[in-house]
């Protein structure tokens, strides 16, 4: 069970420990239905089928992840293990082509789907004695076509940091949607129904796999890419990284809190890399396609999650001074200092340091019992 499935969980101690300590919640959950009161959220054009809210959310999150670095779809690539098309083999070569990961060699580049960086250094996953069956050929060479394919056309029409026009953002909605269809697989175990009718066809095309995205989704999609733009998203992005030139990476893409149990989805910095992330520190930031952020249960959760990952990089690997949530549907990113959103939170009623190390031994204890390593501190 993962951070994220802990705070949801009713049976949690973790959960019952964060409902009592941060008091101050639903004051801040108010600060941001303030921020965006006055803000009209994208919504989808008529009625949607209930699948469309979690497919359009994990499209435009790996399209923010692809804006930040052009590192892999670790857990794309994982579904496509999972759902039997590729074997592990050809799913770690797919890894290593990717401009995150191109500079690997020898053993390391046989094993780039495990492997992801970390400021000037690079965590391993892990994955020792994983299977080494064959996939299927045939459908392997559909995805690395699509693969190769969604690369060239990034690198051409949005390096890194950069939105495309309004035709290139539609093709990559087209991209983002495929990709997180196939993490949906990694994550539930279960094909979309589209996939699967596809691929028992026979072997489908890069222009058939791109065919399955909805004009209206990615109608959607597109609309959400522009408001990067059109509400100087993209520059606050390009600001916390330190602005960067062009076509050069924001920071890290999903990074890596606590193997197999937190994992991030974006940390805007300035990287070295020798020395690792620049003295003003990272920012850590969590995407969501909420239309609403009324609900004081939910949004609070994100908060606190946010919050408990900074807590979590005992290390101070990732140097995360700031944590925020960036709104897709209202084109809003809300941080705050790690220390301020904690006072936040914590109402005034315990220290931050004494809060702090309390998560630290309920969390211990839950990763431990997992079988999983507790970070240094």
């Amino acid at each position: 069970m993962s951070l994220t499935s802990e705070l949801a969980s009713r049976r949690s101690p973790l959960a019952a420990w964060c409902e009592r300590t941060f008091t101050g919640t639903a004051a801040v959950v108010e600060q941001i239905a303030t921020a965006v009161r006055e803000v009209r959220p994208v919504r989808p054009a008529g009625e949607v089928p209930p699948r469309w809210w979690a497919e359009t959310g994990g499209a435009f999150g790996q399209r923010v992840a692809d804006l930040v670095q052009p590192a892999p779809p670790y857990y794309a690539l994982l579904g496509m293990i999972h759902a039997k098309w590729v074997s592990p083999a050809w799913a770690h070569d797919q890894a290593a082509r990717y401009p995150s990961h191109q500079d690997l060699t020898g053993e390391h580049r046989a094993r780039a789907l495990h492997l992801r960086p970390a400021a000037a250094t690079w965590l391993d996953l892990g994955g020792a004695g994983e299977s080494h069956r064959p996939g299927n050929p045939a459908i392997e060479a559909a995805w690395a076509d699509f693969l190769e394919r969604g690369r060239a056309y990034l690198a051409r029409h949005a390096p890194a940091g950069t939105l495309g026009s309004p035709g290139a953002e539609a093709g990559l909605a087209r991209l983002s949607w495929l990709l997180t269809a196939c993490e949906d697989v990694y994550r539930s175990g279960l094909v979309d129904d589209r996939l699967a009718r596809l691929f028992d066809a026979g072997q489908p095309t890069a222009d058939q796999l791109r065919g399955l995205v909805a004009q209206r989704q990615v109608d959607e999609l597109t609309t959400l890419a522009r408001q990067l733009h059109e509400r100087g998203i993209l520059w606050e992005l390009r600001k916390l990284a330190g602005n960067p030139g062009p076509g050069t990476p924001l920071g890290i893409a999903g990074p890596t809190i606590v193997p197999h149990w937190a994992d991030a989805d974006l940390l805007l910095c300035s990287i070295d890399p020798d020395h690792g992330i620049d003295a003003r520190g990272g920012t850590l930031v969590d995407v969501k396609t909420v239309v609403s952020v009324r609900d004081t249960g939910k949004v609070g959760r994100w908060l606190w999650q946010v919050l408990l990952y900074a807590w979590l990089d005992t290390a101070d690997l990732y140097r995360i001074r700031r944590v925020g949530l960036l709104l897709g549907r209202h084109g809003i990113l809300v941080t705050w200092p790690v220390d301020e959103l904690a006072e936040r939170l914590l109402g005034c009623r315990v220290t931050g340091d004494d809060a702090r190390d309390a998560f630290h031994d309920i969390a211990g204890q839950i990763i431990t019992g997992h079988g999983l390593s507790w970070p240094v501190i």
